[in-house]
């Protein structure tokens, strides 16, 4: 079993934990830290863990195989170095980093130090998104013309100063790192790489000093072209279309629901079942941990997935400018 620890205690490394503690048979956490010592005694009382008293102590601990790294976004590409340095497997959340330049140094790091690095893309594994990855596979769609993504949440209307997640540095572009970057990850891993992004990025209605509302174009290496779309100031949206010339497909990721049109005939409504993406993830990556096999999302995708996040935010800062790939 993998023994494991969380750094960064916040909402999300709860709900890391509680998808595998004492439920899954591959990997347990067995400590954590974060600077904030009432944060580590609630987490250690919740689920039952160690603590450390600085990140240092733990990455020395020999009773630890790897860490789970849910720190603000800036503080991934510092965490990841560091912990392949100390010869812990890494487990990120996504946004991997927020430059293309230092998740390139710190998948560098990994690789040097001969530990697994896993990005935290969770919605590969939902039933409706390897769905349509099957269907790809098989040329259900014929030539893909098109695709469309939005995830938005109306989470930062009640956003204050204090939260790290409410500044420029932590969200650059708006959602883009916290929301949109889940369905750029989709985009690339269905239809391949981007070639080009024109974005823009702008502040309608939340309290605090960041954008709300962010739309972007892409051209995909393979020709096709895209949209996405993520808000943080309005009802709560997951979705995702595909379209080409033998069919269109329209998936909600998180309701595992999707409709597909093919040419010439009627549409087919497939409500599939609920996936426990989170378990998943890190299951897979303890068994990349143990060698058995490689995990899902190969560090050069999630590079590339960091490079088009900061391509928006670089076009929308030119006022919609291409930024090429």
């Amino acid at each position: 079993m993998l023994r494991a620890a969380s750094i960064g205690l916040g909402w999300w490394s709860d709900e890391l934990a509680a998808s595998v503690q004492g439920i899954s048979d591959a990997l347990r956490i067995v400590s954590c830290y974060s600077r904030n010592p009432s944060k580590r005694a609630t987490f250690a009382g919740k689920f039952d863990t160690r603590t450390h008293d600085s990140f240092e102590a733990l990455l020395a601990d020999e009773a630890i195989d790897a860490v789970i790294l849910t720190t603000p976004h800036s503080q991934h590409a510092a965490h990841v170095a560091a912990a392949a340095g100390a010869g812990k497997h890494v487990f990120v959340e996504k946004p991997f980093t927020l430059t293309a330049a230092s998740a390139r140094a710190a998948a560098g790091a990994c690789a040097k130090a001969g530990v697994v690095l896993a990005v935290g893309h969770n919605r590969r594994h939902t039933n409706v998104a390897r769905r349509l990855k099957a269907m790809l596979a098989e040329d259900a769609f014929g030539t893909v013309l098109h695709a469309e993504a939005n995830f938005s949440l109306p989470g930062a209307l009640s956003y204050t100063p204090e939260r790290w997640r409410a500044t420029r540095s932590e969200s650059p572009g708006g959602a883009i790192a916290g929301l949109g970057i889940h369905m750029i990850d989709l985009l690339c891993w269905l239809l391949g790489p981007i070639a080009r992004v024109s974005a823009q990025a702008v502040r309608r209605a939340v309290p605090v000093d960041i954008d709300d509302t962010t739309s972007a174009l892409f051209a995909f290496a393979s020709g096709a072209t895209g949209y996405l779309g993520t808000l943080f100031a309005c009802p709560r949206t997951c979705r995702l279309s595909i379209y080409g010339t033998k069919a269109n497909a329209h998936a909600d990721i998180d309701a595992e629901l999707l409709d597909v049109q093919p040419a010439g005939g009627e549409t087919i409504h497939e409500a599939l079942p609920k996936a426990d993406t989170l378990k998943a993830e890190l299951e897979e990556f303890a068994a990349a941990c143990a060698g058995r096999a490689a995990f899902g999302v190969h560090p050069d995708e999630a590079i590339h997935g960091v490079a088009v996040m900061e391509a928006m935010v670089a076009s929308a800062d030119a006022g919609g400018a291409p930024i090429g790939l």
